[in-house]
């Protein structure tokens, strides 16, 4: 039951929300369900003005562990030795609704000398919040965040997982560290910020096979229905392709909002259609279609190309005018909260960019600005200092804190760049676009040494420079490049569904012709000596600058990496109800600090890398930061810790592998295993997402999706 003295208060009642601070809260309220201590400056911080440290005798202190204290145990105290004089004042703060368990009494620090606050009494079960605000002489405060968490662990149920759990009334709970980082909130991934299913857009236009190539044909008819005006719900229509085979020597796109290529049928989603082994010409091929019940696009033709693009002109263009400062010490994963320097130029619903840098100090501290040598003596590229931007939109403000609708899926850290926020436009973007329904084959055939001479289109499909988009029931064959549906730069909020990747066996891709200094590094991929081609044979990938991007439902079959990002993919990204068979190397994030991912309930019979690929490629470092492997089976699982982030293993059926430079980041770091919970069993819920997402809109919203509720 709730304390009357804390419940039902206003938020001007509340530290943050009318910049008075602490000091007006009641001295006691109830004991509550989580710890933080924030301290927050009024300006950017450069330096770290406070030596502030949490102590406990029992509790875990370490990033991405954790922070657990038995029930009948002590508060955390904190520790601080400022560097200038100063006013402190705390509270203890109850995490499910931010309300003021207790405040102590506020005290004066003196530069130098050690000041330890302890916390009266014994906490109850629960997740708890300090929160800390010092006032210096200049009167700028400086603010920082810890947590903790009162909990029986040996009382919670053998398959629930200690860090990510269903409560007392079935929603998700979430166990922090000791800053607060915790496993984010997957389910505003997706079209329009998940939860709402594809829209069926009406037909605009027809059209029947043709003879010789139809590239010019799709596209005139593309583009006359993007010529329509937009309905009230901004769709113009959809081109309807039936059933039958149509050649494309060219390249196809989608560049207005509100349209939509379908066809009547993708054919049996885990079967090539084009055997290689039987070498048929052309008109072989399209001969054997006639009685598939399907709408077959094939990419004809001898050049290495991208078949298909839904892209607008332009991304995001942030205001700088608008820009000011996160201030807050530190910001941890998941939150939904932060202050900034000033919000005057911030109202609820407007579209934010969250910036957060990573200066040399950080590279530094990863460990990335020291790659060793390839035995090869191939290039090693040490990193440089870079920023990541994350869209978000305010959904409030209180004084100068601003409240997210999007949790913060990395870390924003004052002494490694800190962060800020803007406005941002997209008006070059397009929307409510997206294809369906058919299969497209890029044909080829065997040559005399019966291996494939890689001349032939490579990508399928690259959502650039749009939002609110999908690709569903595609069946795709024989595209061998860094991504056969590829969200690029500018994509955000799109959908990609039961839909598969096919390629054919490795043999074809390894014999006469092809480098076998590449097949010697593992032979997953080589080159084509003659072309010059590098068979990558990715599957659904997502790269820089993409975001909120939901893979759901999606097979793949002899893929190299079948579910996979590039370099800086900011994330959140999600892969759920996935599977890959015949996968020749891991799923995984495969460069250079992608962060903020989720893989559920996915399959691959390689398995799955969330570690650090040091000098492999031209120096791919840390790929993976602060992402989730959850009921995730079949091959192994590596599953590293980066320094000042995390990645989770939880539920994996399957083996668990230390990783390659295991004994680097232990030397490095003295750590290198991520966080494990429940190897070889899976846990409750069934599917992380699928629980968010019924958390946050319901289980009706849930059906409707196509999901099974998690009761």
């Amino acid at each position: 039951m709730k304390n009357p003295d804390c419940h039902n208060r206003k938020t001007e009642d509340f530290p943050g929300g009318n910049g008075r601070g602490f000091s007006g809260m009641p001295p006691s309220i109830r004991t509550c369900l989580a710890i933080v201590v924030l301290l927050v400056t009024g300006a950017a911080v450069s330096a770290e003005p406070f030596e502030i440290r949490l102590s406990h005798d029992t509790m875990v202190t370490e990033g991405g562990r954790p922070a657990i204290v038995a029930p009948g145990g002590e508060y955390p105290s904190v520790v601080l030795v400022p560097g200038v004089d100063g006013r402190l004042e705390a509270v203890v703060v109850w995490l499910d609704d931010d309300s003021p368990a207790t405040a102590p009494a506020a005290r004066q620090l003196e530069a130098g000398k050690e000041t330890r606050l302890v916390f009266e009494g014994a906490p109850g079960p629960g997740r708890y919040r300090i929160e800390l605000e010092i006032t210096r002489e200049n009167r700028n405060r400086f603010r920082d965040a810890f947590y903790f968490t009162v909990l029986d662990v040996d009382s919670l149920p053998e398959d629930y997982s200690v860090v990510a759990h269903p409560g007392e009334d079935g929603r998700m709970v979430y166990t922090p560290d000791y800053r607060g980082n915790r496993i984010p909130d997957f389910s505003t991934v997706g079209y329009r910020g998940g939860g709402v299913p594809i829209p069926d857009v009406p037909v605009r236009i027809t059209l029947e096979p043709g003879s010789g190539d139809d590239t010019e044909r799709i596209q005139k008819a593309i583009d006359e229905v993007g010529a329509l005006p937009p309905d009230e719900d901004g769709f113009r229509g959809a081109v309807l392709l039936k059933q039958g085979a149509y050649e494309v020597a060219g390249d196809l796109e989608i560049n207005t909002s509100g349209v939509v290529l379908r066809g009547e049928g993708q054919g049996d989603p885990k079967r090539l259609w084009l055997d290689p082994d039987k070498g048929h010409s052309l008109e072989e091929f399209k001969a054997s279609l006639r009685d598939r019940d399907a709408t077959v696009l094939i990419a004809t033709g001898e050049e290495r190309r991208t078949v298909f693009r839904i892209r607008g002109e332009s991304g995001v263009s942030v205001r700088r005018d608008t820009a000011t400062e996160i201030i807050d010490r530190y910001v941890p994963v998941g939150s939904r909260m932060f202050h900034v320097e000033d919000a005057g130029e911030f109202e609820s619903g407007d579209r934010i960019v969250v910036e957060r840098s990573g200066n040399a100090a950080w590279i530094a501290e990863i460990g990335m600005d020291r790659i060793p040598a390839r035995p090869d003596g191939g290039t090693v590229r040490q990193w440089e200092p870079f920023d990541l931007r994350f869209e978000n939109a305010v959904v409030g403000i209180e004084g100068n804190r601003v409240h997210l609708k999007h949790p913060i899926v990395h870390a924003v850290e004052q002494r490694w760049g800190g962060g800020r926020i803007f406005k941002y436009e997209d008006p070059g973007r397009i929307s409510e676009s997206g294809i369906e329904d058919f299969r497209a084959v890029a044909y080829w055939k065997p040559n005399e040494d019966g291996v494939s001479d890689t001349r032939k289109a490579s990508d399928f499909l690259r959502f650039e420079n749009m939002k609110n988009g999908w690709a569903r029931k595609i069946t795709i064959e024989h595209f061998i490049g860094y991504g056969v549906i590829r969200a690029g730069s500018g994509a955000r909020a799109v959908t990609i569904e039961d839909s598969s990747n096919l390629v054919a066996d490795l043999r074809f891709y390894r014999g006469p012709g092809y480098n076998r200094s590449d097949l010697r590094v593992g032979g997953a991929a080589s080159t084509f000596e003659e072309t010059g081609v590098y068979t990558a044979r990715y599957g659904f990938t997502f790269g820089r600058g993409s975001q909120w991007i939901l893979v759901r439902g999606c097979y793949t079959l002899n893929n190299r990496h079948s579910f996979v990002l590039h370099a800086r993919t900011p994330g959140p990204s999600i892969f759920v109800d996935c599977v890959a068979e015949g996968s020749v190397s891991w799923s995984e994030p495969h460069h250079r600090w992608s962060v903020g991912g989720l893989y559920d309930n996915v399959v691959d019979d390689y398995g799955f890398s969330l570690m650090n690929r040091l000098r492999y490629g031209s120096g791919h470092g840390w790929s993976a930061a602060n992402w989730v492997a959850w009921n995730t089976r079949g091959g192994g699982l590596v599953c590293q810790q980066p320094p000042t982030a995390q990645n989770w293993a939880i539920g994996h059926e399957g083996e668990r592998l230390d990783g390659a430079f295991r004994d680097w980041n232990l030397e490095m770091f003295g750590v290198s295993d991520g966080y494990w919970e429940s190897q070889g069993n899976n846990v409750r819920p069934a599917s992380l997402y699928v629980r968010q997402l019924q958390d946050r809109l319901g289980s009706g919203v849930v059906r409707r999706m196509g999901f099974k509720t998690e009761e």
